[in-house]
């Protein structure tokens, strides 16, 4: 069986950087540094001797994969004195006669760089130029032409009239603030009741509500606008309306604009499809009230009322005893659409002093004896309130009378 030496002559593959081969191959074959120095010294060196075929292939295949050079060549035991070095890198090298550095002048094996000062030996290959890329031009058929052209046209309408319906939306939701509040006319308000959670005893209860049940809240606010001189009689007047089956969209747990914004358009087409009332005047300001158990122990959802919209939704308990303190939470909501402002701290639910009191310039101030409505509570002292019984126990005070127009 033939026999082969493994010999380096100080060469390396093309493209590969000196430093980084030698650590390579001092990792892949366990050499120390001066077994390293000894093999990069810049004379040719036998690295393995008498080794078979396959062993000597893969000592070399090694080296390749760190970008350094071994070659077999023939025993001198077994090779022909003719015999060639045999290369099995597979990759392309110098030629295996000697050469002096021209900077430094050591005579070394052809290397792509000399062993010590790192001087290139020999040109490199220029770089393979990589070949233009070509366009290619792709004939569009008259139809499809026409269809992206039709598609662009279509979506630039719809655009057209979204931005219609939205400035309409806003120029009625706008004309219809300005009407209500001119108070030049009764303001018909529509209390829609609605199921919480289809409770038999809420059914019971909202079966035997009529527009009598909500009497108070426009007794209320007729004390009130004489209370403030506002030349009118009979400034609201309620319409008890069928009970809606759904229930609205959730309003969104972050304040983030954008959901804000889709929840307020999906409140509207809600509130549009959930409009029950058929005959009678049309009512330009619509309350949906979601009656709860009595039972239910949890905290109800906040109420709100909203003025781009003119609607407001109220959650209340159905219960005869409650019926009151329900009338104050739509009275508050319906001032909201109205466009008066919360006056309470919403950390800590108290009202804000001196808008959010019934009688700011009371001595001593605490305890009162009434709520501003928009303040939602009585004070009784600097860190505790009580929720009003009723509305007699309500005022609408001067910074409200002023947001809603009924004083300059």
């Amino acid at each position: 069986m033939d026999r082969f030496n493994v010999v380096f002559r100080g060469e390396f593959l093309l493209g590969y950087d000196i430093d980084e081969a030698k650590d390579k191959l001092a990792a892949a074959f366990k050499l120390n540094e001066r077994k390293l120095d000894a093999l990069f010294a810049g004379e040719p060196i036998t690295v393995t001797k008498d080794v078979n075929e396959i062993k000597g292939k893969q000592i070399v295949e090694t080296a390749s994969g760190c970008g350094v050079v071994f070659e077999l060549e023939p025993s001198r035991d077994t090779a022909p004195p003719s015999a060639a070095p045999v290369s099995v890198s597979g990759a392309p090298k110098a030629a295996a006669h000697e050469v002096a550095c021209p900077e430094c002048g050591t005579r070394q094996g052809r290397a792509a760089s000399c062993l010590h000062c790192g001087a290139f030996l020999f040109e490199k290959a220029p770089p393979t130029r990589t070949s233009k890329i070509e366009t290619v031009s792709v004939e569009v058929s008259s139809s499809a032409k026409a269809k992206s052209s039709s598609g662009g046209v279509f979506k630039s309408i719809r655009i057209f009239v979204l931005l219609l319906i939205l400035l309409a939306v806003g120029l009625n939701t706008f004309l219809s603030g300005i009407h209500a509040t001119s108070w030049d006319h009764t303001l018909w308000v529509g209390v829609y009741p609605i199921n919480a959670n289809g409770s038999e005893a809420v059914d019971q209860y909202i079966a035997r509500l009529d527009e009598d049940s909500f009497l108070p809240i426009a007794d209320y606010f007729e004390t009130e606008a004489e209370r403030h001189a506002l030349a009118m009689s009979d400034p609201v007047k309620m319409l008890m309306a069928p009970e809606v089956k759904s229930l609205p969209p959730l309003p969104p747990e972050s304040g983030n604009p954008l959901a804000v914004m889709w929840w307020s358009l999906k409140m509207r087409v809600w509130v549009y499809r959930s409009d029950t009332l058929t005959e009678g005047p049309s009512p330009e300001i619509k309350i949906f009230v979601i009656y709860h158990p009595r039972g239910e122990e949890e905290r109800l959802e906040n109420s709100l009322g909203i003025r781009k919209g003119m609607f407001g939704v109220v959650h209340a308990y159905a219960d005869y005893g409650l019926q009151p303190k329900n009338h104050v939470v739509i009275a508050h909501e319906m001032l909201h659409t109205l466009g008066a402002s919360d006056k309470y701290d919403p950390a800590t639910r108290l009202p804000r002093f001196p808008d959010g009191f019934a009688d700011p310039d009371q001595s001593p101030l605490y305890p009162q004896q009434l709520a501003e409505i928009m303040g939602s509570r009585i004070p009784q002292s600097e860190n505790q309130a009580t929720m009003p019984p009723s509305l007699d126990f309500t005022i609408i005070g001067d910074l409200t009378a002023r947001e809603i127009k009924w004083v300059n």
